[in-house]
């Protein structure tokens, strides 16, 4: 050694396998996504839709709704809630191009089997809504929210 300066030997460096990485990415994954709970996000964006975005039989069941989506996990269960949630707007709430989308939506919708295809859908639903229909707030929150997606439609 001199004065302050250590040597490190090729023997003292270790270089991690690919398992190692691919184990680390999937922990990494793990908690990014868990962060950002798709049920969460659900509920998220249905309570920042005013009361006049929805139809009086959605409305009466919305804080059942919110509840429900906010505890599930599973791919299915949330894409059968997003498909309530569509079916729950009134169509004064969406934009005019959902119409040219929304056949291809509700196909994808029954058949989305993960979490990605299930963020990519509630990313679409989202960006028809008309802005009039979300409050004050949405604003704010909507980049975090989006970001919050945008990490599970990876």
């Amino acid at each position: 050694m001199v004065l302050g300066v250590t040597f490190i030997s090729a023997q003292d460096i270790t270089v991690p396998t690919s398992k190692d990485v691919q184990k680390a990415t999937n922990e990494t994954t793990k908690q990014v996504t868990s962060q950002a709970n798709l049920g969460g996000l659900v509920g998220q964006l249905t309570n920042n839709l005013s009361d006049k975005a929805f139809s009086k039989e959605f409305l009466a069941k919305k804080d059942d709704f919110t509840k429900t989506v906010e505890k599930t996990s599973d791919a299915a269960g949330i894409s059968s809630s997003l498909q309530k949630l569509q079916s729950g707007l009134v169509p004064t709430a969406m934009d005019a191009g959902w119409n040219t989308v929304k056949g291809k939506w509700l196909k994808d919708a029954k058949t989305a089997n993960s979490i990605k295809t299930v963020a990519g859908l509630t990313q679409t639903l989202e960006s028809h809504i008309s802005p009039s229909v979300f409050k004050g707030d949405w604003a704010k929150t909507k980049p975090v929210w989006e970001s919050a997606l945008s990490s599970l439609a990876k």
